[in-house]
């Protein structure tokens, strides 16, 4: 092989040397860029822990703050004492007092000459539904007696509409009346009247007096 020739030869494989290594290999990983960098697992990253998973945003209805809850104001405090209506028949620590206004007032409506003699006497606490008043139209032992009812300081009128001798409160409950009526039985003076006695009792319903019932005749029809 002369010279020339041998040069040839030499030239053609250096090219094909150089071209072999400007090939690409298509088996061969791309080397990876800044936007298509493959993030490496945790099994590649010896020692990496897991960030903890980050839950949906969850829309709350806004809490209500109510105000503090207000006490129940303080009942109004009511304090009992004698009656004190227009008539006016009660006074200081007294539920009914026979000289006050409405005492005399009514008695003044019977008539001439009717002087009180006995009234309810107080009850603790209260002054009872049915109050009273005895009054006689003179001064013997035979004088006519009226029984006058009061409720809630006004006057109601007479336990009977005439007056009888020899009638007296036996006694009261607050809410009722108890009387008591005599009679005279033969010649026996006035001072000791015989017939009797008949207990009536008055009570007070809401609304109105009512007896227990009607007095007997011997009372208000007298022998004498």
């Amino acid at each position: 092989m002369n010279h020339a020739v041998r040069m040839g030869a030499l030239v053609v494989a250096a090219a094909a040397l150089v071209a072999g290594c400007n090939s690409i290999d298509d088996t061969a990983t791309p080397a990876p860029t800044s936007q298509g960098a493959t993030r490496p697992t945790e099994s590649q990253v010896p020692g990496a822990s897991r960030a903890p998973d980050v839950p949906g945003t969850v829309t709350q209805a806004p809490t209500v703050t109510q105000p503090p809850a207000q006490p129940d104001p303080p009942a109004p405090v009511t304090t009992v004492t004698a009656p004190s209506s227009a008539e006016g028949i009660g006074s200081a620590g007294r539920c009914i007092d026979p000289t006050s206004a409405g005492v005399q007032s009514a008695l003044a409506g019977l008539g001439d000459g009717w002087v009180a003699e006995h009234a309810s006497a107080d009850r603790p606490g209260s002054c009872g539904q049915l109050l009273w008043v005895s009054a006689a139209g003179g001064m013997s032992a035979g004088a006519p007696i009226h029984v006058l009812f009061f409720h809630d300081g006004k006057y109601l009128g007479t336990a009977t509409s005439e007056p009888y001798a020899f009638t007296y409160v036996a006694g009261s409950n607050g809410n009722s009346v108890t009387v008591e009526y005599k009679w005279l039985v033969a010649d026996e003076p006035f001072a000791a009247p015989q017939g009797g006695p008949v207990a009536i009792t008055y009570t007070w319903t809401g609304s109105r007096v009512t007896m227990s019932e009607p007095l007997p005749t011997e009372v208000t029809q007298p022998h004498r």
